[in-house]
């Protein structure tokens, strides 16, 4: 779930018809050919790409309603006479662009993409759909001290509340999840394969549940459900990830005599941090400029979190604690600036993202009764509640919340280390599922699609629309990343190789 730590605040058709899909008049007039080199810059991701705008009522309910346009991308099928059900890519966030990702991860699909369309819709209230978005969300203050921090995002969130008004109260997954089916209706699919990540997961398993019949089989990466109740299990999901982290450096002698325990560390920094924070100045990464910032707990713990969410960035985090705790926090703040610079490149709108988050996840912070566990010090679910407090909040269908039944053929993904989607939560949803089949990466972090072998499976799973017959054996060779002992030096360990070749048995 790419949510941003709230510290930090965290169409021409083919010259080949489709036999196979029945075009409407809509349709034809939707997709046009993407705007080329000349206009954009950039040429198309792919030859043929369509690009369209189809407009919806912003209120479905009210034939009144103004109207917003709904971005739709479609990468055609190579081949001529593809088949009739496509793959819809459904974004995380919430908030994030399934158009402005797609560059990023089409060639995943390549497989699919030989006999299948691929679809990208932004869903409303992001990318190109009527996006919710306030700009002093973009505009970081690092220097700015914790209680500064507390006092300015309360500010911010006040003033965009205003801003954007009572159209807020449209921008929940429900709304969203009837678009996607309008999309599937005006191109002329009858039925369609989901693809979700993240917070899309959600979305894909609520049209599961409103338009079975319209599903003909599900892959979720990254499951989260309604009822995780974001960020409520944030801190003791990124403490088990953390402390996967820090087992794996303990069992290898290098690492252990190099590192000490990874997690002990991490708490002792955190606490320091909690009780005075120190300005460090280092040069930025990219750019070289002297860059200076408060390294506070809050601050700390985040970095720490979105570091844990990629297999690249988690084989730092021995190293950066190791320094940290010999107060060089150089390495640390390196990565706060890579982080958010990747972070705006996501394209977050935070308007859609704490609307679907106050609205959805805070109002069952009240009926839990476990509390919500600390990581390194802070705590998620008090930081994010400050904000929700302020946010507008609407009511949901209590149906919404309860769990999703479905025999429709899923494949659930997760990574062993996630520190916000592991792989308890997928358990939990597919116990409802009586066609689900869960893998698990012992070394995969958030979003395990492009990881190894996946990629190969997910097309041979929408080939067959069954998980029952794969040879899932192959995950197995994700195995976790070893830990640098300074950048670009791994650990040597005969015990740790790894094989994320992901080639499929025969």
């Amino acid at each position: 779930m790419r949510i941003i730590p709230v510290a930090l605040l965290s169409v021409f058709l083919a010259s080949c018809d489709n036999p196979s899909v029945e075009e409407s008049p809509i349709t034809q007039g939707l997709l046009t050919a993407c705007p080329d080199f000349s206009e954009t810059g950039k040429p198309p991701i792919v030859q043929n790409a369509q690009c369209g705008v189809l407009h919806v009522k912003e209120n479905p309910q009210d034939a009144n309603s103004r109207e917003i346009g709904l971005n739709v991308l479609r990468l055609p099928a190579i081949n001529p006479t593809p088949q009739p059900d496509p793959l819809f890519i459904i974004a995380g966030g919430p908030g994030q662009s399934a158009v402005e990702i797609a560059e990023h991860i089409f060639y995943t699909f390549n497989e699919v993409r030989k006999n299948r369309d691929i679809v990208f819709i932004d869903q409303r209230g992001t990318g190109k759909s009527n996006p919710l978005e306030c700009a002093e969300f973009d505009e970081v203050h690092y220097q700015l001290s914790l209680l500064e921090q507390q006092q300015r995002l309360k500010t911010i969130v006040q003033a965009c509340a205003e801003k954007l008004g009572e159209q807020l109260q449209f921008y929940t997954t429900p709304y969203a999840v009837q678009d996607l089916d309008t999309v599937r209706q005006v191109l002329g699919y009858q039925r369609i394969n989901v693809w979700g990540v993240s917070y899309g997961t959600r979305v894909a398993l609520e049209y599961m549940r409103r338009y079975p019949e319209a599903t003909r089989s599900s892959i979720l990466d990254g499951v989260a459900p309604v009822n995780i109740a974001l960020p409520w299990h944030g801190g003791e999901d990124a403490l088990a990830s953390l402390r996967l982290l820090s087992e794996q450096c303990s069992a290898m002698d290098a690492c252990a005599e190099k590192f000490g325990d990874v997690l002990r560390n991490a708490e002792s920094i955190a606490q320091r941090l909690a009780e005075q924070p120190v300005e460090v100045t280092v040069a930025h990464p990219r750019t070289q400029a002297p860059f200076t910032l408060s390294m506070n707990h809050q601050i700390f713990a985040s970095m720490i979190r979105m570091a844990l969410y990629t297999r690249d960035l988690s084989v730092l985090l021995p190293l950066a604690i190791s320094n940290a705790q010999d107060d060089n926090y150089d390495l640390l703040a390196s990565l706060i600036v890579m982080a958010g610079e990747q972070t705006e490149l996501m394209g977050i709108s935070y308007g859609m993202h704490f609307t679907v988050l106050c609205n959805e996840d805070y109002p069952q912070y009240q009926s839990r009764t476990e509390a919500s566990v600390d990581f390194l010090s802070a705590n998620l679910a008090t930081a994010f509640a400050d904000v929700c407090e302020i946010w507008p909040r609407y009511p949901l269908d209590e149906n919404y919340f309860t769990p999703i039944e479905s025999d429709i053929p899923t494949l659930m993904l997760s990574g062993r280390r996630d520190p916000v989607t592991p792989p308890r939560w997928a358990e939990q949803v597919g116990q409802h599922l009586s066609q689900a089949r869960h893998l698990i990466a012992p070394g995969g972090h958030h979003s395990i699609t492009h990881d190894g072998c996946v990629a190969q499976l997910i097309a041979q799973f929408i080939q067959r629309a069954s998980a029952e017959t794969l040879e899932t054996g192959c995950v197995e060779n994700i195995q976790p990343l070893t830990p640098y002992f300074a950048v670009g030096q791994a650990v040597e360990t005969d015990t740790d190789a790894e094989d994320t070749s992901g080639e499929l048995t025969p």
